[in-house]
């Protein structure tokens, strides 16, 4: 009885901590989803691997990260590229202080070829998408929503290459716990109750002691 009691427990506590699955949807062309509401600004200059910068009505730091040196190319609506003036190496945008639950960009391609996206963090961590077109036409919007994360990396593929990413607008969501699904809940409840039957049962002996 003692270790069917720890097992329900046990498997209680463990499907308590995962939450509740999502996965997040892309689409492309501007106005294909809801536009964000927070524009993502950065500094023109300082050329590093990592570029830094902040939303213009909502608290949190975005960050710019790749193997290339980037470079902010103009003040106030991001606008990031690589110092040659061609990016070709994978590209990650991040936040931190919480997580992004709607995204929208734009790819201005030198070259035309593809690109994947590989996201972290959120509901939507570990989630890797299909490949898809990417024109040399200045105008390669991309949307992410109906998940969260805290990072996606933009991968380039079949002889893409890049002159910058910008227009980044995004809606952030504060991080909060996991949510137990209803068959958790049952789990748990099991688990509680056979622990109650099991206290409720348990009597203290009684000595009785002749003079």
């Amino acid at each position: 009885m003692r270790k069917i009691i720890k097992l329900a427990a046990a498997v209680a506590l463990i499907g308590a901590s995962a939450p509740a699955a999502a996965a997040v949807t892309i689409c492309l062309g501007g106005g294909c989803a809801a536009q964000p509401g927070s524009n993502v600004l950065v500094t023109q200059g300082v050329p590093g691997l990592n570029v830094t910068g902040t939303l213009n009505n909502a608290p949190g730091t975005v960050n710019f990260s790749s193997t290339e040196q980037l470079i902010g190319l103009a003040n106030g609506q991001a606008r990031v590229g690589a110092v040659d003036g061609v990016l070709n190496n994978p590209l990650t945008f991040s936040l931190t202080g919480g997580l992004i639950s709607a995204l929208e960009f734009n790819i201005d391609a030198i070259t035309s070829g593809k690109v994947f996206f590989t996201f972290a963090g959120g509901d939507s961590n570990g989630l890797v998408t299909s490949a898809y077109n990417l024109g040399r036409n200045g105008s390669n919007f991309y949307n992410a929503f109906n998940g969260t994360f805290s990072s996606v990396t933009m991968t380039f593929t079949e002889g893409a290459t890049v002159a910058d990413v910008g227009q980044f607008r995004l809606n952030s969501a504060q991080t909060v716990a996991a949510v137990p699904e209803p068959a958790t809940w049952a789990l748990m409840m099991l688990g509680f109750g056979a622990i109650g039957f099991s206290v409720r049962r348990r009597k203290p002996g009684v000595r009785v002691r002749f003079a």
